[in-house]
């Protein structure tokens, strides 16, 4: 969406400057989630659900990469500051990329290309980012690399916290729609 200002008959386009202050912004939210909503697991993953399917709906192409990285990465940090760091989270960090890459690239492309609705692009990016996240981790426990109480945050607790955060916007976005219409 571009945005523009009608000044003494000039149009000025902002459409930079808003994406620049989005990706700072998000990029620094995404980091800092997991040190402000450290625990429980519930409420950090929701909360950076929430913030991944905001980038969804409102950032473009490469500018989406921090915040689809950046949530591990203060996860891991917050681990080597504040303990317990769990060397499984390590082995398990591509793949939560990989997840909420799908997560997010899923929900542009469900809306955008294949012309489903929000909430329907939304729900089948959010199985589709659990499953990118539970069959490498269930495969890791097969090759005991991974202790079987992961699996459970790695699988149910990832497809629970993409819908929460999908919940979250979806109101927050027919609010914000009813207000405009």
């Amino acid at each position: 969406m571009e945005i523009f200002a009608i000044l003494e008959k000039r149009e000025y386009k902002f459409d930079a400057h808003r994406d620049f202050i989005q990706l700072i912004v998000l990029s620094f939210l995404a980091f800092a989630i997991p040190f402000i909503f450290s625990h429980p697991q519930l409420l950090t993953g929701v909360a950076v659900n929430a913030l991944l399917v905001f980038a969804a709906l409102g950032m473009r192409g490469k500018n989406i990469l921090p915040v689809i990285m950046l949530p591990s990465l203060g996860a891991l940090a917050n681990g080597l500051l504040f303990g317990p760091l769990t060397i499984f989270l390590v082995y398990l960090i591509p793949f939560i990329w990989i997840g909420n890459f799908v997560l997010v690239f899923g929900i542009k492309h469900f809306m955008n290309e294949e012309k489903l609705g929000f909430w329907k692009a939304g729900i089948v990016s959010s199985v589709l980012k659990a499953g990118a996240i539970f069959l490498p981790a269930y495969g890791l426990y097969l090759a005991g690399v991974l202790p079987e109480m992961l699996l459970i945050p790695m699988g149910a607790l990832q497809i629970g916290t993409a819908l929460g955060g999908l919940a979250i916007i979806g109101i927050g976005k027919t609010v914000l729609e009813k207000k405009k219409g």
